[in-house]
């Protein structure tokens, strides 16, 4: 993806995503944009050119050759700060874009015409001739036609699979809580990719599982109502690990029976070589290629912790976004309001750190957040079954409960930017997942 600095970067990160789905670009590329007036550019102009006079537009080429945007095809021009491959510089020439735009009758889109026509040079092309001229044209006008598009997709599959970790992924931001227990996801949280034009809504559910509890039955609801109108494309996620069982074969079959796009995600497959992986893909086969046209439309092998497949899979995705605008502001990447983060980044840190010591996990409420103190003034109740099991979370002379708290704070000092400053406080709540007042306390 293109990563923009300058003065007007926000308004140009629509386009260069368009830009790049396009030409089907692959990595990271930093451009850097100035705006000038006559004056200005008339000078750079000069002392890059050796021309006196002013122009709309000027590209300054970083790369010789355009490749995949690597630090391995490109050491010597790979930005470590920003990760990504430094592909050039931008001039736009504001002066010239309102005579411009008062001449030919096109407003804002000026604008982003001269954008687009820079990037496209920074990306090597030209219009030294006829064709290459009308080449850059009809790319430019597709480029600036296109419309915003988006798709809701139901992400499902047995517990611990691994359904979190690619929604976060794809999404590049950490909107679900990840570790090995399974079932850590408890209810329907919505990630959001967007780039360029197109817009991914993730309906990242809990594991598949049968309901036993009040918090089990919300569990459960939420995989429903996902499963059940909500969502344009079902993306099943399977745990390499694991084979493919009799429960995730009847999870596909039973999708099969809907109209919905059907997509399959093996994952962790870091963990198995391709001999155990393909018998996997072999007894998913027959489901790509039936006969009555409800197959599986791909399977896609991936591996989260290496980055495997994971721009295959959301271009994938990309491809079944429909017309009808965006659903959510293109700079958001989750619906969840900024107390269910916190609480679930608490409560990720207390199953990482506790594992197996509380065999039934815990639940997090956030009591305050205060943003008028600096550093934030965060405070919340780590909620546990059995008085045996606070004692645990507490740890000999409080070293667990400070150890849990210490790696929340730096992760919610990643979220929101500021320092923090969090207390927790360990409270036995008994029978709490079937209390269906702490449940309504805790956000489920």
């Amino acid at each position: 993806m293109f990563k923009l600095t300058g003065e007007v970067q926000s308004g140009f990160t629509r386009l260069a995503g368009i830009v790049y789905q396009t030409l089907g670009l692959v990595g990271n590329a930093t451009v850097d944009i100035t705006v000038t007036d006559d004056a200005s550019m008339k000078q750079l102009n000069h002392d890059t050119r050796g021309i006196d006079k002013t122009t709309d537009v000027l590209s300054f080429p970083a790369l010789e050759t355009i490749k995949d945007f690597t630090k391995k095809n490109y050491p010597n021009d790979y930005d470590e700060m920003q990760k990504a491959v430094v592909l050039g510089d931008i001039a736009i020439n504001l002066d010239a874009v309102a005579r411009q735009a008062e001449e030919y009758g096109t407003g804002a889109r000026e604008i982003q015409y001269l954008f687009v026509h820079g990037l496209l040079h920074l990306l090597g092309y030209d219009h030294m001739t006829d064709e290459d001229k009308s080449k850059m044209r009809e790319l430019e006008e597709k480029v600036l036609a296109e419309t915003d598009k988006s798709v809701v997709v139901a992400v499902v599959g047995r517990p611990n699979a691994g359904k979190s970790s690619i929604v976060n992924a794809i999404v590049g931001e950490k909107v679900s809580i990840v570790s090995p227990k399974p079932q850590t996801t408890r209810d329907r949280i919505t990630g959001i990719c967007t780039e360029g034009a197109r817009q991914i809504v993730f309906l990242d559910t809990p594991g598949m599982f049968k309901p036993r509890t009040k918090l089990d039955e919300h569990m459960d609801k939420s995989i429903k109502s996902s499963l059940g109108g909500d969502a344009d494309v079902v993306l099943v996620v399977l745990d390499s690990t694991k084979g493919l069982t009799e429960a995730d074969e009847k999870l596909i079959t039973e999708r099969l029976k809907s109209k919905t796009p059907l997509y399959v995600a093996v994952n962790k497959t870091d963990l198995k070589d391709y001999g155990g992986v393909y018998p996997i893909l072999e007894k998913l086969n027959p489901l790509m290629t039936r006969d009555d046209g409800k197959s599986i439309k791909d399977v896609i092998p991936t591996s989260c912790k290496t980055g495997g497949n994971i721009d295959v899979l959301k271009n994938a995705l990309f491809a079944e976004c429909k017309d009808g605008g965006f659903l959510f502001p293109a700079d958001e990447y989750t619906d969840r309001p900024i107390k269910f983060l916190i609480a679930e980044t608490v409560r990720e840190k207390a199953l990482l750190f506790l594992q197996d010591e509380i065999p039934h996990g815990v639940g997090v409420s956030v009591r305050k957040v205060d943003e008028n103190t600096d550093p934030v003034h965060i405070s919340c109740d780590v909620i546990v079954d059995k008085q045996s099991h606070k004692q645990i979370a507490i740890g000999d002379g409080g070293e667990m409960i400070k150890r849990i708290g210490s790696s929340a704070r730096r992760d919610i000092e990643r979220m929101l930017g500021q320092p923090v400053y969090l207390e927790l406080f360990v409270k036995v709540r008994t029978g709490w997942r079937d209390r269906s007042d702490i449940l309504k306390d805790i956000g489920y």
